[in-house]
This record gives C-alpha cells, sequence and structure tokens, in this order.
C-alpha cells in the first residue's frame, strides 16, 4: 500500500517523512519513527488533520532491551492507516500522554502501565483495569513467569 497524497501532506506540515513499510499485509500506509518528546506535537498535526485513534500498545524486545511503543490512526475518509513506532529503553520506558488530545487513549495508557510497565508521563489516571491495584507484574513483558 502505497502512502497516499493526502497522509503525505499531513506528514509534511508535521515535518515527518514516511517510511513505506515493506509489505502492506498490515493495512498501514505507512510507519513513522519518532523519539518520545515528538509524538504530543506530532498527535495534534494527525488529529487536526481528521485522523483518529485505533489503539496504542507496545512490543517488547526482550533480546535487544528495547521496547516498542505503538500508536495507531487511522482517518475516517481517506482510509490512511499510520502507525508511529517509538523505541525505548527496556529498563525505564517513558511515553507521554496523548489523552489530552485523544481522551479515548487514557484506556490505552492505563493498559501500557499496566501490562507492559510503562510509564506514561502526565496521565490523569494510572490505575490498573484488570490486575490488583497492588500488582508488582507485568504479564506482557517477554520475561514474565507468571505469579509466584
Amino acid at each position: 500500500m502505497m502512502t497516499g497524497r493526502f497522509l503525505a501532506r499531513v506528514l509534511e506540515k508535521a515535518g515527518c517523512a514516511c517510511r513505506e513499510l515493506e509489505t502492506p499485509s498490515p493495512g498501514f500506509a505507512c510507519q513513522l519513527e519518532a523519539q518520545a518528546d515528538e509524538v504530543v506535537g506530532l498527535v495534534r498535526i494527525i488529529a487536526a488533520n481528521g485522523f483518529f485513534l485505533e489503539s496504542i500498545s507496545a512490543v517488547d524486545r526482550l533480546k535487544e532491551k528495547k521496547m516498542d511503543g505503538l500508536y495507531l490512526f487511522n482517518h475516517y475518509e481517506e482510509s490512511q492507516r499510520l502507525m508511529i513506532r517509538i523505541e525505548m529503553d527496556r529498563s525505564n520506558p517513558v511515553l507521554p500522554t496523548i489523552s489530552k488530545i485523544f481522551p479515548g487513549a487514557l484506556w490505552y495508557e492505563r493498559e501500557l502501565g499496566e501490562m507492559f510497565g510503562i510509564r506514561v508521563a502526565g496521565c490523569p489516571d494510572t490505575r490498573n483495569l484488570l490486575l490488583e491495584e497492588d500488582a508488582k507484574f507485568h504479564p506482557l513483558r517477554k520475561d514474565f513467569r507468571g505469579r509466584a
């Protein structure tokens, strides 16, 4: 899937260049690689141009001692799916909140903390969604071996 003109124009406004994905099977027009401190500004531009948040998730790359924060967006009219990937150090993964831009992001941000141990700076609610409030484990980390 090639980046559409609409998406290319939006990314140009943000000062970004899109990296075409090698395989179209994920259904994304492109993937951006950004730094955590660039996310909020980029998301503001994306939101102002009619994109909506599909989800936020993460990938634990245990062997590389890294984690990736993944922000997935789409546009209702243009159908241009966009993934923003933020690489983080696994020992202290931190992402900024985007819940002031997309209020629904709060649920995903809470899940990132609970399941991956990613701290979301500025998140107004960090309570667990599924685990006990005092849980000291993160079940979606690749080194998780179950509760004792």
